[in-house]
């Protein structure tokens, strides 16, 4: 649970840089770098903050090709594709919507003909629709600028 600005700062902090050190952290906000360190084992604790992670530039991996695709599914399909999606490495957020589709994933790949592999895989458990990211504005909060 949020405590109060202080935390609300950390948090700020840690997602724009979740390897600054306590000491940073703390002379940006005001604080000792041992009193950010129980700040943020509390924040862990409580489960606000959940995990840190690695952003990857696909791009220099050899994956160019980023696509949301929407899916629809019977739902007499829909528990077991939910049980499977794991297995498509190539889904790196899915998220369960309304309206005429069910699912919404972002999807990253090399190129069109690995993209056309992976829609003809999940055509197999319903209808996907395809919306090919032409470039990122936002990412994880920042804006990019001029889209690259």
């Amino acid at each position: 649970m949020i405590k109060d600005e202080l935390d609300s700062k950390i948090l700020l902090f840690l997602k724009n840089n979740s390897r600054a050190s306590y000491a940073q952290i703390g002379r940006q906000i005001g604080l000792s770098a041992s009193a950010v360190g129980e700040r943020i084992q509390r924040l862990e604790n409580t489960g606000v903050i959940k995990e840190y992670a690695t952003l990857i530039d696909t791009k220099k991996i050899g994956f160019s090709v980023s696509a949301y695709i929407l899916m629809s599914l019977e739902s007499k399909n829909f528990h077991n594709f939910i049980s499977i999606i794991d297995r498509f490495e190539e889904v790196e957020h899915c998220s369960r919507v309304t309206g005429e589709n069910c699912l919404i994933m972002k999807i990253i790949v090399r190129d069109s003909e690995h993209l056309q592999e992976v829609i003809d895989k999940l055509a197999e458990h319903g209808n996907p629709s395809t919306q090919v990211i032409l470039s990122d504005i936002i990412t994880n909060g920042k804006k990019i600028i001029n889209g690259q």
